[in-house]
């Protein structure tokens, strides 16, 4: 199977990025699916369902990168336009350790809609859970 670029990730959801270089998220032209990267590492999935969490994360590194900054927008825009929901590109880390991270692979996780249960638009660290739909 062939590895997809994170611009084809983003586009499985008919969604673009402003830049294919450093877009961390993605939006479809009518702004009804926004698109979020979520590290591997940083899922849980307690009684079948699926968490998100990286508010124990240190942003200093990469807080004021254009690709943070598009991903608070895209979050916000979720919050505000699509009841809290997106669609989600599962990104796995070189070295889970390393800062700032690198990616090694990424793929669209079709079934999940998830939705932002809590976000910090400072810094743009969130939590969110799978719901069915």
């Amino acid at each position: 199977m062939q590895k997809l670029t994170l611009s084809e990730c983003f586009d499985t959801f008919n969604a673009r990025g402003k830049n294919p270089r450093w877009s961390w998220s993605a939006r479809s032209d009518d702004g009804m699916i926004v698109v979020i990267t979520l590290w591997k590492d940083r899922l849980t999935f307690p009684k079948n369902g699926v968490v998100y969490d990286d508010r124990d994360t240190e942003p200093a590194a990469w807080i004021d990168s254009p690709g943070n900054r598009e991903r608070i927008e895209n979050l916000l825009w979720a919050q505000t336009h699509c009841d809290g929901m997106f669609r989600a590109v599962v990104i796995i880390a070189e070295d889970p350790h390393a800062m700032p991270r690198r990616i090694s692979d990424c793929y669209p996780q079709l079934r999940w809609n998830m939705r932002i249960m809590d976000l910090d638009d400072r810094t743009g660290l969130f939590r969110a859970e799978h719901v069915a739909i």
